[in-house]
């Protein structure tokens, strides 16, 4: 694909040109990222459950465009099969790191957390699918939260299940975004964690 640059679609325009449309881009000042995290975590129960498992918790996964602290947003109404990240709204590191941190955080708090070393407990991995604000409509969005959650004993896979939430945002544009997705990822947490804590032992 051939690319032009601001100079060569201004040059047959003449020099007097080139100069204003550079002393304009100079002259634009430059928007300040803000960075967002999932904020505070739930607070702990006064006590761990009885029906707590014990569970080693392996590292979170996730796809490649997952992988930065970009914030994605998908247009339905335009162009659904593309992510594109905020220019100016971000993570503070990449989304599948704070699900993972969020995740760790909420089974403690439970009683559900093993030393890695106890191989006899069964191993929680999760994966996530996908992880972006969606816009119905230029005033509406809504946060989409979907993971694979995989348990595995010694003898291997113990069970497998797909999770998937959907979290209305209160405003269509990244702080609103960003309180969904945050939503609805503890909200999908404590759906995978009371899943786990079901499966009987093999």
């Amino acid at each position: 694909m051939k690319t032009f640059s601001l100079l060569s679609l201004a040059r047959p325009l003449g020099g007097l040109t080139v100069a204003v449309l550079l002393a304009a881009c100079a002259g634009t000042p430059r928007q300040p990222t803000v960075s967002y995290d999932f904020g505070l975590p739930p607070a702990p129960a006064a006590a761990a459950s009885s029906a707590a498992k014990p569970l080693r918790i392996g590292e979170t996964g996730g796809p490649e465009w997952l992988d930065s602290p970009a914030l994605h947003y998908r247009l339905l109404y335009a162009q659904q099969q593309q992510a594109q990240p905020y220019a100016a709204n971000r993570w503070v590191m990449s989304p599948v790191r704070l699900f993972d941190e969020r995740l760790r955080t909420m089974a403690a708090n439970r009683g559900q957390v093993a030393a890695f070393g106890e191989v006899a407990q069964p191993l929680l991995k999760v994966d996530i699918v996908e992880f972006s604000q969606v816009f119905d409509s230029p005033a509406a969005s809504r946060a989409v939260v979907q993971v694979r959650a995989s348990l595995y004993q010694a003898r291997g896979l113990l069970a497998q299940r797909t999770f998937r939430h959907e979290q209305a945002a209160a405003t269509a544009d990244a702080p609103g975004g960003v309180a969904a997705l945050a939503q609805a990822s503890d909200v999908l947490i404590a759906q995978i964690l009371d899943w786990a804590a079901a499966q009987p032992a093999q």
